[in-house]
């Protein structure tokens, strides 16, 4: 039994953020319906990597991540019948997960203001680009708007480049942007579920992504902040040592900081380490530029494995940058079971990244795997809304499922 066992969601998102919010309830034990377009289905479907490399709506690895443990079914809210199977599904409902824009979700009729009248105790997050209110709230997005909207992307690249001010700002890799999303909106419904209590008061839960990313920029907004002026990138990089420094088979990333007398130990007590210009944290970052020059030409001289160990040995922070292909053979994720493989009727079996959490009481677990396209209509439609299975042929027909 699962730490959610019993909250009922419903979940009507697509691609990444409103199916992360929704994966991570559903993971822990929540009953998930997941809502999807009749024969398209949600567009991260399209989107790889797909095994063999061969595009498939039920192979996406994206996809199969993101919606594992939840039922799925297919839904036209365009017709008149859908929406009010919508409605019932929202009545019976503690949760609604929607990503539409306020304008799309007024106009399909699924705004908070009608379905708090359909169900006064609903809790219903719903996440945009830009959030509910405001002269932005109908503007479209993605994770790429998300993070220059939100700076967040300003500072990068941060590292590896000898003058940043030459590169244009780069987003955050894959979808990060999105996750970040759908992590802040799985934490505030969860909130909202536990101050609900026993009385019952729905909640309407907004999220904008411009504000999750906005919420977790690095220094350049600190300095803003305190100094009342826009920084340049170079000012918000790192000033205290920490940085990726190349070796003769990779990188390594060092954090020096507060560790400097260890590191410099740990490279054998280097007569530049004695420079004064090195002898307090205040000149040291003045003249970082130059310590990681100094670093870089001792790191060039040794191994990832050479360096790594000599972090354990000299207790330096550090650790080698590992490929994907070296994350996966992870001693240490290995020994906690961290990957789980998951056998789906169409993708088959595959190697899934696992919670990261473990709780004592109700430990995660794999249910199911992500839904087949409209796999569980029959399931929803007639053994729990009521209706016949010549009511679901004939909805089909019509394009309502």
């Amino acid at each position: 039994m699962g730490a959610l066992n019993g909250l009922k969601v419903l979940e009507f998102g697509e691609f990444v953020s409103g199916p992360y919010c929704g994966k991570l309830l559903a993971d822990l034990g929540a009953e998930v319906i997941k809502v999807e377009k009749p024969g398209l289905g949600d567009r991260g479907r399209s989107w790889g990597p797909f095994p063999g490399d061969i595009p498939h709506a039920e192979k996406s690895g994206l996809f199969l991540f993101l919606n594992t443990n939840k039922s799925g079914i297919t839904l036209n809210l365009e017709s008149a019948l859908g929406l009010k199977i919508f409605h019932r599904l929202a009545a019976w409902a503690d949760v609604l997960i929607e990503d539409r824009l306020p304008r799309e979700s007024v106009r399909l009729g699924i705004d908070y203001r009608r379905l708090k009248k359909l169900n006064p105790a609903l809790i219903v997050t719903s996440i945009t680009p830009f959030g509910q209110t405001g002269p932005y709230k109908n503007y479209k997005g993605n994770d790429l708007v998300s993070s220059h909207t939100s700076s967040e992307a300003f500072g990068n690249p941060a590292e590896g480049v000898d003058d940043i001010e030459r590169y244009s700002p780069l987003k955050g890799p894959m979808h990060a942007a999105d996750f970040m999303t759908g992590l802040s909106a799985a934490v505030s419904t969860m909130s909202a579920v536990v101050s609900r209590g026993g009385n019952g008061s729905g909640r309407h839960i907004d999220i904008s992504a411009q504000e999750s990313l906005a919420s977790v920029v690095r220094q350049e907004l600190a300095f803003c902040l305190c100094e009342g002026l826009c920084p340049t990138r170079q000012k918000g990089r790192k000033r205290r040592g920490g940085i990726l420094y190349p070796c003769r088979d990779g990188y390594v990333c060092i954090w020096a900081g507060p560790h400097w007398q260890k590191l410099v130990a740990m490279m054998g007590n280097p007569d530049w380490a004695k420079a004064e210009i090195f002898q307090n944290p205040a000149t040291r970052a003045e003249h970082m530029d130059d310590f990681n020059m100094l670093v870089e030409l001792w790191t060039r001289e040794h191994t990832t494995a050479e360096i790594d160990r000599a972090g354990i040995s000299f207790d330096v922070p550090l650790s080698p940058v590992r490929t994907v292909k070296e994350l996966v053979a992870d001693a240490q994720l290995e020994y906690r079971d961290f990957f789980v493989e998951i056998d789906h009727p169409v993708a088959g079996k595959l190697k899934y990244p696992g919670a990261p959490y473990k709780l004592s009481a109700t430990p995660w677990e794999i249910q199911i795997p992500a839904p087949l396209l409209g796999e569980h209509n029959e399931k929803i439609y007639c053994g729990m809304l009521g209706y016949s299975r010549p009511d679901l042929v004939r909805m089909r027909q019509a394009g309502i499922v």
